[in-house]
């Protein structure tokens, strides 16, 4: 992974090999960031993506071990619990151009993986909605 600061934005270089949490996590520790918006492109294999299920609070999970594209990696960085906390989605095409989507938990680069952090001076926190089931932002304070 290599990534450089340029004012309030981040250019984020995932090689061969990186997991994307790990790195943005990395990154996110590194650069001390409060809060963000995470947009990027690139290709991977070994993705657990899921689909949040409201009616009984918790995420069906999927596995995929092939090779993706990246059309889309979209997300956020804010706070939980005091804690910094990722909020990805994925967008993924296979070589027969089908695409799949979703949450995203786990996905390890193949070729690159290029994203942009647009960084935000304010921390926005999440505090838990029992309704939803989700640590949701909390934009009161």
């Amino acid at each position: 992974m290599n990534y450089v600061r340029n004012n309030d934005n981040i250019f984020v270089s995932l090689q061969k090999g990186d997991e994307i949490f790990e790195s943005l996590y990395r990154v996110i520790e590194l650069e001390k960031i409060q809060s963000g918006w995470i947009n990027g492109i690139g290709a991977c294999e070994k993705v657990e993506i899921a689909c949040y299920n409201s009616e009984i609070k918790d995420y069906n999970k999927k596995y995929f071990d092939q090779h993706f594209e990246i059309i889309n990696l979209i997300g956020n960085i804010t706070k939980s619990e005091g804690d910094s906390f990722l909020h990805l989605h994925i967008t993924l095409s296979d070589c027969e151009y089908n695409v799949i989507g979703g949450h995203l938990f786990r996905a390890i680069i193949t070729a690159t993986c290029e994203i942009m952090i647009i960084l935000n001076s304010k921390s926005i926190n999440r505090s838990y909605n029992p309704d939803v089931g989700l640590c949701l932002w909390n934009l009161d304070n």
